[in-house]
């Protein structure tokens, strides 16, 4: 089996147009499994540092606390999304992650024939939601340095991450229904808005989300790849 035979991929796409004014888009989702990783163990790992994360003061955009404009309030680890970095922590299931997303990466550039960035980084966060709780539709970026998000299952049951067509989102939006399974990695254009399902079940869900980028963008960045 080929590598990009490994990888399903979702695409919101346009119609051909008819006129100059009609909006045309094409925007890509990747998804794949990752088998290597313990996710028991990780799961027990994260849920160690929650009380450790829940110290560090809360991200801020635009000079206030949005907790990226999820809804999820600011006692959550997703609120420190920029303030720590998972990728930097000592552990044997990190170190995995850290390969399979670039290696994930990789792929999808081989997919379209584009050309290996110079560098590559990575802000990398957990999201821990409990009964009740909810991310609503956010867009992580839509600025000039825009590149991949990423989302990995690590605990998750009857649950899902809804992508929204970045141009039909309002009257009759366009939504992929991605299931949570756990070991399940997606990576998306980083502009794409996404949400989740209210969490249902008393288990907690557990999620590692991150963004790649193609140069230093925060002080908690971790470097994935670099070329002299």
């Amino acid at each position: 089996m080929s590598k990009q035979a490994q990888i399903n991929v979702t695409r919101f796409v346009s119609r051909p147009k008819n006129t100059p004014f009609a909006p045309s888009w094409d925007y890509f989702m990747f998804e794949k499994n990752i088998k290597k990783i313990n996710y028991k163990n990780f799961s027990k790992f994260l849920l160690s540092k929650e009380k450790e994360i829940l110290k560090l003061a809360p991200t801020k955009t635009s000079n206030k606390v949005t907790v990226g404009y999820t809804g999820l309030k600011e006692n959550t680890t997703t609120a420190r999304y920029g303030s720590y970095n998972v990728l930097s922590w000592k552990d044997k299931n990190v170190k995995i992650l850290k390969d399979e997303i670039v290696n994930f990466h990789n792929q999808i550039l081989e997919m379209f024939n584009y050309p290996q960035p110079k560098e590559l980084y990575a802000q990398c966060w957990v999201n821990i939601l409990k009964k009740g709780d909810q991310m609503k539709p956010h867009i992580h970026t839509v600025d000039p340095d825009c590149y991949l998000g990423g989302h990995l299952c690590i605990q998750c049951d009857d649950t899902t991450t809804n992508y929204i067509n970045p141009i039909n989102q309002i009257c009759e939006p366009e939504i992929y229904y991605s299931k949570n399974e756990v070991g399940k990695i997606t990576l998306f254009q980083n502009n794409i808005p996404h949400g989740t399902s209210v969490q249902e079940k008393n288990k907690k869900r557990i999620t590692i989300a991150f963004d790649l980028f193609t140069k230093n963008m925060n002080p908690n960045c971790v470097r994935l790849i670099w070329k002299n």
